[in-house]
């Protein structure tokens, strides 16, 4: 299935750089290799803007919405206020949210 990235509405400097927490929504429709084709997707993206707004949303061709959550942006983690399990991200269905 191809998941495709909406454009962002705003700019932001989240780098989704901690680790990857996915629901069991997620985990029972989607395989193993879409997941990681999102991720990769989005770090991609990351990468060729210098960051992200903490809020992704991708869309498949039956309507299907993913919401891929970033917890702390890069001043956040550079503020040392924040342990390191603090720094996660989350995919998970529009309709978990």
């Amino acid at each position: 299935m191809i998941w495709i990235r909406k454009p962002q509405e705003q700019d932001g400097t989240y780098f989704f750089s901690g680790t990857l927490h996915v629901t069991q929504a997620v985990i029972n429709s989607l395989t193993p290799d879409d997941i990681l084709a999102i991720y990769l997707d989005l770090q991609m993206f990351v990468i060729e803007n210098n960051g992200a707004d903490y809020l992704q949303i991708y869309l498949n061709d039956k309507g299907d919405k993913l919401y891929l959550i970033d917890q702390l942006k890069k001043e956040m983690i550079e503020s040392r206020k924040y342990e390191a399990e603090d720094n996660y991200c989350t995919l998970l269905f529009s309709w978990e949210y």
